[in-house]
């Protein structure tokens, strides 16, 4: 079987409701773009039949037999993906996928190792208005990424990031986070690693239902990205192959970076 230009990893859980008319959507989106692609669906420990509906549509699925965590899915979706070029996102399909096409470009073409949607950007349009306890928590776990991090994060919590495929493949493994905070870790072994990371403006779409318990989520996130700096200086994300591959690749003319993390 050909390798496909892009990988579309989708983590899902308990998303038997809406999966089949947003995998649809997908689908047809990608072919719009003329993207030669694989979407792979890693059904989290569900409960209900969401794993049925994706085999049953045809598309590529992973079922982990407990809910282990989104990233602990997003992890085992990547272990599977054959693409040139790695996407995960929500599996509500919440942003344009035509981003998806800007990410190929920046990642294939111009030679960035990862590209990351940013909701802060001043292009990037809002279909809603979150509920004022998810902007006050959205607020103070931004402030605990400056605090316990020390240094400027782009949107970290935004579900939909881009990569290289040969770096995801390389990085992905490293990560110890299983659940949200696994998003702030990706970043911040990126930036340790000096990878040329490229910020995209995105169109929210789709606003549905969220997992995510803001305040008590916030809480755990918060004490999980405590420890990154621990985990870093044990050695808990080094990999000579990583490092070797970076000083390798071609550094593409970047917007200003984020300051780099402690």
């Amino acid at each position: 079987m050909s390798r496909p230009v892009l990988s579309v990893v989708i983590p899902a859980f308990n998303a038997a409701g809406h999966i089949e008319e947003r995998l649809g959507f997908l689908s047809s989106a990608l072919d719009q773009l003329g993207l030669k692609s694989e979407i792979i669906v890693v059904d989290d420990g569900s409960a209900d039949d969401s794993w049925r509906v994706v085999e049953r549509l045809g598309f590529r699925s992973v079922r982990l037999g407990t809910n282990a965590g989104k990233f602990a899915a997003i992890k085992a979706g990547v272990r599977e993906m054959r693409g040139e070029c790695c996407i995960f996102t929500d599996s509500d399909i919440p942003y344009d996928p035509s981003v998806m096409e800007a990410m190929v470009e920046l990642t294939l073409r111009q030679g960035f190792h990862l590209v990351v949607g940013d909701r802060t950007l001043p292009a990037s349009e809002n279909c809603g208005e979150a509920s004022l306890g998810r902007r006050i928590a959205t607020r103070g776990f931004r402030h605990a990424v400056r605090l316990l991090v020390t240094g400027e994060l782009p949107d970290t919590q935004c579900g939909i990031k881009g990569f290289r495929g040969d770096v995801a493949r390389l990085l992905f493994p490293l990560l110890q986070e299983d659940r949200f905070a696994g998003d702030v870790e990706l970043l911040y072994v990126a930036l340790k690693y000096n990878l040329a990371i490229r910020r995209v403006p995105v169109r929210l779409i789709h606003s549905a239902s969220t997992t995510v318990r803001p305040f008590r989520d916030g809480l755990e996130m918060a004490a999980h990205i405590a420890r990154l700096r621990g985990q870093y200086q044990r050695g808990a994300y080094e990999s000579l192959q990583l490092r070797q591959m970076v000083a390798d690749s071609f550094s593409p003319p970047a917007e200003p970076r984020p300051a780099r993390i402690r």
